[in-house]
């Protein structure tokens, strides 16, 4: 089980954190750094989003072949977007392999953390006293205390 705990001084207006992008075809040895990856600190958590969404920044700088175009709902309705499967690092050290993504322009963020990715966790924010706590573990165990 591996936690990830981040606390505001504020309320939050958005989750980010860091968050490494994989090629599947990038060699990954456990406790090892991958071969090729894309480190970002723009990772937002969005738990309206039914999918992981990279941007088009990511797709360039890793070279992703696209296995394809499919249909999402976005903000502003339907989006064709080309998929792509990545490996996802995520701020625990967790590794989530061949996850599905959309690419989309993300204004300032490179990586939108889905709800295919947070269902598999188990995902507290609190906002005591003004001020946000973000805490995720995975996998998950159930329960209301991480």
């Amino acid at each position: 089980m591996a936690t990830y705990r981040q606390e505001y001084t504020v309320l939050a207006e958005a989750i980010v954190t860091n968050a490494i992008v994989v090629p599947t075809d990038a060699e990954v040895k456990a406790g090892e750094q991958p071969s090729l990856y894309y480190y970002t600190d723009r990772a937002a958590w969005d738990t309206g989003a039914q999918f992981t969404l990279i941007s088009p920044r990511i797709v360039e700088a890793l070279g992703l072949q696209s296995n394809g175009k499919e249909t999402f709902m976005g903000i502003g309705g339907d989006q064709e977007s080309d998929t792509y499967f990545i490996h996802i690092g995520l701020p625990n050290g967790e590794l989530k392999r061949y996850v599905k993504v959309y690419c989309s322009d993300l204004d300032n963020y490179d990586v939108l953390i889905g709800m295919d990715i947070i269902a598999e966790t188990d995902f507290l924010i609190t906002n005591k006293d003004g001020k946000t706590t973000f805490q995720f573990r995975t996998p998950s165990e159930g329960g209301v205390e991480l």
